[in-house]
């Protein structure tokens, strides 16, 4: 056989496999060839349905309980912590995580503090963004935590960054640790943060942020939040035009 002859060959065959769906090529997609590829792209739509209708559900039982008494939270907030807990699709943990944070009640806040030390970057990213829209006594205190203990730098940057939306003293001392770690990066966030908390135009002079907080710390009355408000942590007023 000549090699024309065989090259001829080897082209058809390739031809072949790539129209009849048995590889996964640029055809079977269409699934007009294959009962193969036809079978996977309809597996494919079920589990995508699948999760938009139970992030649905989800988001639908939350809802019905924003307004309802502490016990119906409580019992939404524990469905909600054996999605994050063990449920092996990453997207409905983090979107469990989301959830958490808009309930106000103990299992919501227990879930959060445990999942903020969760094994997944990702996982604890979201804490974070939940903790930010949830501005209790509780929420600076574990902000400041994950910066100071978490092994992830974007974990850490994320959770300053958090801080920077909330202010008085509790946001100024949490993010000194920032503004201390040897990370360069850490303390430019943590400039930026102070800046977006205090409204001091020291713009990214490390050194002068220190000294700042050094002052402001010793001189500046200690925070006092009501206990039995669910806002009772400051935060940053939405309005403020002061650069992040």
């Amino acid at each position: 056989m000549s090699k024309k002859l065989l090259f001829l060959l080897m082209l058809l065959i390739s031809l072949s496999v790539a129209l009849s769906g048995c590889a996964e090529g640029p055809m079977w997609r269409s699934g007009k060839l294959s009962p193969w590829a036809r079978n996977k792209w309809a597996a494919e739509e079920q589990i995508a349905d699948t999760l938009f209708v139970r992030k649905q559900r989800m988001t639908e039982s939350v809802n019905s309980v924003l307004h309802a008494p502490i016990d119906e939270q409580e019992r939404v907030a524990d469905e909600l912590a054996e999605v994050v807990h063990r449920d092996p699709v990453l997207l409905l943990r983090l979107h469990g995580v989301k959830l958490l944070g808009e309930l106000n009640c103990p299992s919501a806040l227990e879930t959060l503090k445990t999942i903020s030390r969760d094994y997944n970057t990702d996982v604890r990213l979201a804490a974070i963004k939940a903790w930010e829209n949830k501005p209790t006594e509780h929420s600076i205190p574990q902000l400041q935590e994950m910066i100071g203990s978490d092994t992830n730098v974007d974990v850490r940057l994320a959770a300053t960054r958090a801080v920077g939306t909330f202010s008085g003293t509790q946001a100024v001392q949490a993010l000194s640790l920032a503004l201390n770690d040897p990370d360069p990066a850490l303390q430019l966030r943590a400039t930026e943060s102070l800046q977006s908390v205090t409204g001091e135009p020291l713009g990214r002079n490390v050194v002068a942020w220190q000294e700042f907080v050094q002052q402001y710390t010793a001189s500046a009355i200690p925070d006092a939040p009501d206990q039995n408000s669910a806002s009772s942590v400051a935060r940053r007023p939405v309005a403020s035009t002061t650069p992040r």
